[in-house]
């Protein structure tokens, strides 16, 4: 079964032209910003969405962020009866009102990971060569990776 990074790879192949269009873009930015360019592959659909890291939050549907804590507890182990007593006891109505928001929307990831993505997406800006955020959207999750720009405009001359 090939890894999650051969996965990455396979993507950056199949989408290979939007990958071109994208690094081409970011490596026009002079410095890194929100405006960074990111690629989005929403695989369900097999579309691709170029824009920059700031529409995050618009792209991926997330939790609301009262429930952040109650997702670090239980990533940390805390049984979930007592994580949500906790976050209850803390957060009061807002808790519950997230917590019933998000079992109508079912959203794949959390202010957290927006706030990881983003900074995932600075980190690739820095280096050299200057490497791009690339996200998949699949049914259940969301994985990001970078994407090395040199490589994809390499290819592509």
């Amino acid at each position: 079964m090939p890894d999650l990074a051969q996965i990455h790879q396979a993507l950056v192949e199949d989408y290979r032209e939007s990958f071109e269009i994208a690094a081409g873009k970011l490596l026009a930015q002079p410095s890194w910003t929100l405006e960074a360019t990111v690629v989005l592959i929403h695989l369900q659909s097999g579309e691709v969405t170029i824009g920059p890291v700031q529409s995050l939050p618009l792209w991926l549907e997330h939790l609301p962020p009262e429930l952040d804590v109650f997702v670090r507890l239980q990533e940390q182990g805390v049984p979930f009866e007592e994580a949500y007593a906790q976050c209850l006891a803390e957060q009061g109505q807002e808790f519950v009102a997230a917590c019933e928001a998000a079992k109508r929307s079912k959203p794949l990831v959390t202010h957290d990971n927006l706030a990881e993505l983003t900074g995932l997406s600075q980190k690739g800006f820095a280096r050299q060569p200057r490497e791009m955020l690339a996200l998949a959207q699949w049914s259940d999750h969301v994985s990001g990776f970078l994407v090395s720009c040199k490589q994809l405009r390499a290819q592509a001359n």
